[in-house]
């Protein structure tokens, strides 16, 4: 068996979190209620083209971290797995965190809070690379 550059217990980690917030996201579209609940009460679906991009990142990342396990664990596939999963928490971000309009004056809060998290992620990457 070939010697892992990242641990198979990261991209189980990873894969644990996707599910987690796969569930969330589920949730937040609110994709278990009916149809015609959703209309009547006049909510917002997202586009299909959202969700498709949705489905392939979490699929992309769930299948990227079972085929790393299987490979051997390449810093490679840890970078692109944690960018999967950095890409599909920022829906959940972006809805816990004050809508961007011009009037509100905490939309700073926002851009701030997005600018913070891009910096995270490309700090862990940088960590993941080195």
């Amino acid at each position: 068996m070939a010697k892992m550059d990242v641990p198979v217990q990261f991209f189980q980690s990873v894969i644990a979190i996707e599910l987690a917030v796969t569930g969330a996201l589920l949730f937040q579209i609110r994709w278990f209620e009916p149809r015609e609940l959703v209309e009547r009460e006049g909510l917002a679906r997202h586009g299909p083209w959202t969700r498709l991009f949705m489905a392939v990142v979490i699929g992309g990342t769930v299948f990227g971290s079972l085929y790393a396990i299987a490979s051997g664990g390449q810093r490679s596939a840890a970078i692109a797995v944690s960018v999967g999963v950095a890409v599909t928490v920022l829906p959940i971000l972006l809805r816990a965190l004050p809508p961007l309009t011009p009037l509100r004056a905490d939309a700073a809060a926002t851009v701030t809070g997005v600018f913070a998290y891009a910096l995270v992620v490309v700090i862990l990457v940088v960590l993941l690379n080195g």
